[in-house]
C-alpha cells in the first residue's frame, strides 16, 4: 500500500468481493468528515443502549466470529498475519474466546463503570495498531463499543486485513456495531488523512515499539491537542515455575503459549524463570520436545531469509555462550529455525530473539531473578505461574517484586479478555480521560 486506503467505511462496498480477493480503495482527506459524520451518527445510537445490553451484544458477535472462524479468507489472513493456517486458526480461537459476557461485565465492575457508561456522551476513537497479534486490534475495539464510541482504526501495514476483516463479518452479524467503526491505512508521513483523522478524535491511543507509540504522541499532541492519547510500547513476558511444577503437563502448556502468534506480542513468554535443582535440565529436554511436537500440529509461519539468519545467528551465539559456561546446553531444531531452548547458567540472561525461541533463566527467589533481569524487569508485562508447593506469603513476595500485568496459568496466559489492565492502564476508564 502506497497511499491512504479505506478498507472499511460506512458507505463502502465492502472490501472482500464474491471471488473472497480484497479491494483497496483509495481514501483522501476530503472524505474524512463524511465518515466522521457517519460514524458518530451510529455511536449515538448505539451508546443510547443500557451497558448490560451492549456487553450482550458484544460477546454474542464475538461468539459468532469464533464459531464461524476465518472461512474461505484464511490464506489471505495467514498471509497478512505471517502465520501458518494452523497457526491463524489458533490465534482466531484465543481471540475470540475470551470475550464472554461474564468477563466483560468482570471488567466493567473492576472499575466501577456502569453509571458513567451509562451516561457518556458518544465519544470519538483513533486506534493505530501494529504488528500481526490479533487480539491487539479485536481489545481496542471491544473497548470502544463498550464505552459507546465512534472509532476509527489504523491497521499495521504488516498487517491489515484482520481489523477490516472483521468489520466485513459484523454487517451480518451485528450491523450497529460494524456502523460504528471505519478502517483506513495511510503512511506514518501522511500530510493530510492523518491530521483530517486525529483532528477529530476525543482519544487516540498507539500500540507499538516505544519509537512508534513517541511519534504518534508528538502527532496527536499537535492535531488532537484536547485529545486523551494512551500508547502501549514495548513489552515482553515470562513463566515463573517453581521445583513442582516443572512436568510434562506444564512444559506442554506452556509450549503453547510460545508457539501462538509464534511468539509475537507483549503476552508471549520469552523468558521462563525456574527455580534450580537437578530436575531442571530434564525439564528442559521435555519443552523443546513439545515444540517439536507443536511444529508438527501448528507449523510457524515462513520466515524471510534475512530473519532466518538473523535466527541462525543467535544460536550461534548461544553455542559459544555454552562453551564460554554462561550457558548449560542449547536444544535446536534440526536443520531448521523452527524453535530453539537455551538453560542459561545462573546470573547469566539473553533476550529471546523470538519466532519460538525460549530462554530459561535458574533462579533461587524473587530478588535473585530482579538482579539478573535488572531494567528488563520494568518491561514485564505477562507472567504465566505455576507454583503448587509455594505457600501464599512466598508466591506475593514474586508477584510484588516482578509486578506483572497480567498472571495465568501455563497455556492461558494469551487467552486474556479484551478489558485486562494491559499495560496496569485501566482498559476503559483510560480511553475516557482528555488532556
Amino acid at each position: 500500500m502506497n497511499g491512504p486506503c479505506a478498507l472499511h467505511l460506512t458507505r463502502a462496498a465492502s472490501p472482500w468481493p464474491a471471488d473472497g480477493a480484497p479491494a483497496f480503495p483509495a481514501f483522501s482527506a476530503a472524505g474524512v468528515p463524511v465518515v466522521w459524520s457517519e460514524l458518530a451518527a451510529a455511536a449515538r445510537a448505539w451508546s443510547a443502549r443500557p451497558v448490560a445490553a451492549r456487553i450482550e451484544t458484544v460477546a454474542a458477535a464475538a461468539a459468532e466470529l469464533r464459531r464461524a472462524g476465518p472461512g474461505a479468507h484464511i490464506a489471505a489472513l495467514a498471509q497478512s498475519t505471517g502465520l501458518s493456517a494452523a497457526g491463524v486458526l489458533a490465534a482466531w480461537d484465543a481471540t475470540f474466546a475470551p470475550c464472554e459476557a461474564e468477563a466483560l461485565r468482570t471488567g466493567v465492575d473492576a472499575e466501577d463503570l456502569w453509571a458513567r457508561l451509562a451516561t457518556q456522551p458518544s465519544l470519538r476513537f483513533v486506534h493505530v495498531l501494529s504488528g500481526n497479534v490479533l487480539p491487539a486490534s479485536w481489545s481496542m475495539l471491544v473497548r470502544g463499543w463498550l464505552v459507546g464510541a465512534a472509532q476509527w482504526v489504523r491497521p499495521a501495514e504488516r498487517e491489515p486485513l484482520f481489523a477490516a476483516l472483521i468489520a466485513h463479518h459484523l454487517r451480518r452479524i451485528a450491523p450497529e456495531l460494524a456502523a460504528t467503526v471505519a478502517i483506513t491505512w495511510w503512511p506514518h508521513d501522511d500530510d493530510a488523512v492523518q491530521p483530517a483523522v486525529l483532528g477529530h478524535a476525543d482519544t487516540v491511543t498507539a500500540q507499538g515499539d516505544d519509537d512508534s507509540v513517541a511519534a504518534l504522541a508528538a502527532a496527536a499532541a499537535r492535531w488532537a491537542p484536547k485529545a486523551g492519547f494512551v500508547g502501549y510500547g514495548s513489552r515482553w513476558s515470562a513463566a515463573l515455575l517453581s521445583r513442582a511444577a516443572q512436568t510434562r503437563d506444564t512444559a506442554a502448556a506452556l509450549a503453547q503459549d510460545v508457539a501462538l502468534f509464534d511468539q509475537q506480542g507483549c503476552l508471549s513468554p520469552s523468558l521462563v524463570l525456574a527455580a534450580d535443582g537437578p530436575q531442571l535440565e530434564s525439564w528442559c529436554d521435555e519443552l523443546a520436545a513439545e515444540l517439536a511436537a507443536n511444529e508438527q500440529r501448528c507449523p510457524r509461519g515462513p520466515l524471510e531469509p534475512r530473519a532466518q539468519a538473523g535466527l541462525r545467528l543467535w544460536r550461534e551465539s548461544m553455542q559459544l555462550s555454552v562453551a564460554l559456561g554462561q550457558a548449560r546446553r542449547l536444544w535446536e531444531s534440526n536443520a531448521t529455525t523452527a524453535w530453539a531452548v537455551v538453560l542459561m547458567a545462573r546470573d547469566h540472561v539473553e533476550d529471546s530473539p523470538l519466532d519460538r525461541h525460549v530462554v530459561v533463566l535458574p533462579c533461587s527467589g524473587p530478588a535473585d531473578a530482579a538482579r539478573v533481569l535488572g531494567p528488563r524487569l520494568q518491561r514485564l508485562q505477562g507472567l504465566a505461574l505455576a507454583a503448587p508447593e509455594w505457600p501464599e506469603p512466598e508466591l506475593t513476595g514474586w508477584i510484588d517484586r516482578l509486578r506483572p500485568a497480567r498472571v495465568a496459568a501455563p497455556g492461558a496466559l494469551q487467552w486474556a479478555p479484551p478489558v485486562w489492565r494491559q499495560d496496569h492502564l485501566p482498559p476503559l476508564g483510560s480511553l475516557l480521560q482528555q488532556r
